[in-house]
Formats: C-alpha cells, sequence, structure tokens
C-alpha cells in the first residue's frame, strides 16, 4: 500500500480510452482503479471534507485526495465514471484561456508530440534538429554542454535524460516567444490539424459546472498554463491568476477557493497574489516540501510514481501496461 507521512493529494493528467489515445505517461481507468485501491479506497476524503479540513488544519497523516490538473476531457469521460464507482469526488484544476475562445498550445503541442512521431525519442531528436537550423543554436549550446540532468526535476524520476534536457530547454533556455516559433515550424513540417485536435482536448463549461454540481471542487490553474510562472513578471503572474480567477467565476457562478501551480512553478508574488485573491487551499506538485508546506503549498504525489510502487509490489494486482513511461503531466 501507499503510505506517506502527512497528508497530500495523488496528481493525475491523461488518460486513455475509447476516442482518447494512448500518450505518455496516460493511464487507463482500471489503472486510476488500482491506484485508489491500492492507496485504499477509505483513505481518500471528499474534495469538499479535503477543503475543510485542510483549512482548519485537521487534516489526519493518512487523509488523501484525488486531483486533476488542466481541465482535460479524458478525465471527464475516462476516470470521472471511475470515481463515480468509489463515489469519491475530486479536485480539478483548470486554466481557462481555453474558456475564452483560445486553442492553448502547451496541450496541443503535447498531443503533435504523440500523435507525429513513433517515439518521444524521435521527436526530441527532431525537435533539437529544428533547432540546430535556426539561429538559437547559439543561444542553446553553451546552456546542453553544462546541462545536469541528475539535478533538474529531481521531484520527478520517472523522467528520461531526455525528458528532462527538453524541459529544461523549453522552460530554461528559450522564451516562450522562441519555443512556440519551434513547434509552430515543426506543426507545418507535419501538416498538422491543429483544429481538428483542439476541439478534443479540453472539457467544456456544461462539464465543469456539471462536475460541481456532482459535489467536485472546481479551483485554479493560471489561465494559459505558463511552464514556468515563478520565471515571469509580478505584473504577468497577477494577470495570469486574476484572470484565471474571473473566467471560473463566471464560468461557476462562484469563487475559488483552491489552486494548483502548474510545473511546481511558484514564488513568494504568487502566493501573495493567490491570497488576496482569497485562495484558501493550494497543491504543489511533489512531496519535497511535506515537511513546511504552507497551507497554500500541500503536497502531492504523482501517480507515476505510485504506478511504479505498485507494480514493484509482488502482493498488487498487474496493471495493465502502458505504451510510454513518464508524468501524465501535460507539458
Amino acid at each position: 500500500m501507499h503510505t506517506a507521512a502527512h497528508p497530500h493529494g495523488i496528481m493525475f493528467h491523461h488518460f486513455h480510452g475509447e476516442k482518447h489515445p494512448v500518450s505518455q505517461g496516460s493511464i487507463s481507468a482500471d489503472e486510476l482503479a488500482q491506484v485508489i485501491e491500492y492507496c485504499g479506497v477509505d483513505r481518500f476524503l471528499q474534495a469538499e471534507e479535503w477543503c475543510e479540513k485542510a483549512v482548519a488544519g485537521t487534516l489526519d497523516a493518512g487523509d488523501l485526495c484525488i486531483t486533476f490538473d488542466d481541465g482535460l476531457l479524458c478525465q471527464y469521460e475516462v476516470a470521472l465514471p471511475v470515481l463515480k464507482q468509489y463515489r469519491l469526488t475530486g479536485f480539478w484544476f483548470v486554466y481557462t484561456s481555453v474558456h475564452t475562445g483560445s486553442i492553448e498550445m502547451i496541450e496541443v503541442y503535447r498531443t503533435f508530440r504523440h500523435q507525429c512521431f513513433d517515439s518521444m525519442d524521435e521527436f526530441y531528436e527532431r525537435f533539437f534538429a529544428t533547432i540546430e537550423n535556426t539561429s538559437l543554436r547559439e543561444t542553446v549550446q553553451p546552456q546542453l554542454e553544462t546541462f545536469d540532468p541528475g539535478d533538474y526535476l529531481r521531484y520527478c524520476p520517472f523522467y528520461s535524460i531526455e525528458d528532462k534536457r527538453f524541459r529544461f530547454m523549453r522552460d530554461v533556455v528559450l522564451n516562450r516567444a522562441q519555443y512556440n516559433d519551434v513547434m509552430m515550424s515543426m506543426l507545418e513540417d507535419y501538416h498538422f490539424d491543429l483544429g481538428d485536435w483542439a476541439s478534443r482536448l479540453w472539457m467544456r463549461e456544461d462539464h465543469l459546472r456539471d462536475l460541481r454540481a456532482r459535489g467536485h471542487v472546481i479551483g485554479l490553474h493560471s489561465h494559459t498554463h505558463p511552464t514556468a510562472c515563478a520565471r515571469l513578471p509580478v505584473s504577468e503572474q497577477n494577470w495570469e491568476y486574476l484572470a484565471n480567477y474571473t473566467t471560473l467565476l463566471r464560468v461557476m457562478g462562484e469563487a475559488a477557493l483552491t489552486v494548483a501551480h502548474p510545473c511546481n512553478s511558484y514564488n513568494a508574488e504568487v502566493l501573495r497574489i493567490l491570497r488576496q485573491l482569497g485562495i484558501k487551499v493550494g497543491f504543489s506538485a511533489t512531496m519535497e516540501l511535506a515537511d513546511a508546506a504552507s497551507d497554500l503549498e500541500l503536497p502531492r504525489e504523482d501517480h507515476a510514481n505510485i504506478m511504479r510502487q505498485l507494480r514493484s509490489d509482488v502482493h498488487a494486482p498487474a496493471a495493465t501496461p502502458t505504451a510510454a513511461s513518464g508524468s501524465g503531466e501535460s507539458p
């Protein structure tokens, strides 16, 4: 059984089944059920109860909750029926640009990686080759030569060296405009149908309202899901969360009280902004700060780590293998 000395959330992102294809880190409905059983069904609190206990400071060490990041349609169509089966509710953290008429490219790029390449290594090879053919090469090369994958994203042991190398390039070396230029060039080269895929990726507003009516909790996850929010100017950080907050207020008819930090990227300014918005409960994306977590940094365990525990436990039921390893995290 999965154990930890602190109350924490279990973090999920991508699911496969029916019209949702297998992707890196995605799991099936059966695997979600296995994770719930492995952790212990009775340990999971309903989302609203978790909020109440977190605010009151009365969470017990064994308490768990279920969380979903990014507002993805696959979560609603694949994971929600499993939660219904166990009569559980969870937290659903939503970035809201897609509910204001935008197409958020972070999820589109992820879909492109999995649909147009036979493997992640093939994508990474093409990605870096594309950069080599641009003026960015002079910026990139010195950074890669000193890059230490052992120290980067150390709380994500499921990432390969190439996974980390790509994320370091995207989140640290390149700015958002440079990264978008590289990726859009690749989408054009592969004639990727942006509009077709965009319609399949995210929940609609009526899905979010249906979740809330069933007792689930809808929370903030920034407006555009920057992968390095802590590195943004304070004005942009403020815009990200104010836009997120006001859009969810319009959609849900009530103020959000919870947040999960995209890619675990936040700083003191972000926490200050969230407190000003009245956010009461927040989640990080790691267990590393469990001993000293504030009410806006409660720990979470990535489901990929639990799947590894489950598969190594000879007494646990065998899990159905997925086509790709790694976290379900959207980036």
